[in-house]
């Protein structure tokens, strides 16, 4: 009941049919996030034409570092840094897209503090304003509730990539004992909607103990 009610509501809120999505996503934790009508959740393969965007950017990475690789490897490569994700929610129409990744802490490392977070995320803003193609960087970082985690925070950021415009979010947190979560959101803003609908996506995501 209270399942059924939790999607009536999320329904009201993302226009379309919508249904709540159940991820493990290991150290004994699950996500849940709700999927709206017109994005698919990926958890094994990912996305071709998501392959094929980023197998641009690592073209235009070996290019920049003098390299000459093969269609088939860089595609490969594409495909594995796709791969360090646990799940994919990619709009179709507009070719947005949530990677969801959720990492271990390494032997005998400590929880992350506030501070450690904070800098995190506004190191992944450096990262991003760093990375090939990308100019007209405006950023914010501030903190982020996540349903079930022990602390996060949001980057938000617009900036041109290729002269085209592109939105991102990015929720980069901690939860149970031991894992660090990224969620990163990329939007080119090719379909009316799909932000909001991801801010709202974000509101309802919760982290919990597998089997609860």
């Amino acid at each position: 009941m209270k399942s059924l009610l939790l999607t009536f509501l999320l329904s009201l809120v993302l226009s379309g049919p919508v249904f709540a999505a159940t991820i493990e996503v290991g150290g004994g934790l699950e996500l849940e996030i709700p999927v709206p009508e017109g994005w698919t959740l990926y958890q094994e393969e990912p996305p071709t034409a998501l392959v094929e965007e980023m197998a641009e950017h690592v073209a235009h990475e070996a290019e920049a570092q003098g390299a000459s690789p093969t269609r088939e490897q860089i595609m490969d490569v594409a495909r594995k840094r796709l791969a360090a994700n646990e799940a994919i929610l990619y709009h179709e129409a507009g070719g947005a897209h949530l990677d969801i990744d959720f990492s271990a802490l390494d032997p005998g490392q400590k929880p992350p503090s506030t501070k450690t977070l904070r800098n995190s995320a506004k190191y992944a803003a450096q990262s991003l304003a760093g990375e090939e193609g990308v100019t007209d960087v405006f950023s914010d970082v501030s903190e982020f509730q996540v349903q079930g985690a022990r602390e996060a925070f949001l980057l938000a950021a617009d900036y041109r990539h290729h002269m085209e415009p592109v939105r991102f979010l990015g929720v980069i947190g901690f939860a149970g004992s031991d894992q660090w979560f990224f969620l990163y959101y990329t939007d080119y803003l090719r379909a009316p909607g799909t932000f909001g609908q991801m801010q709202e996506i974000l509101d309802q995501a919760v982290i919990r103990a597998t089997g609860n």
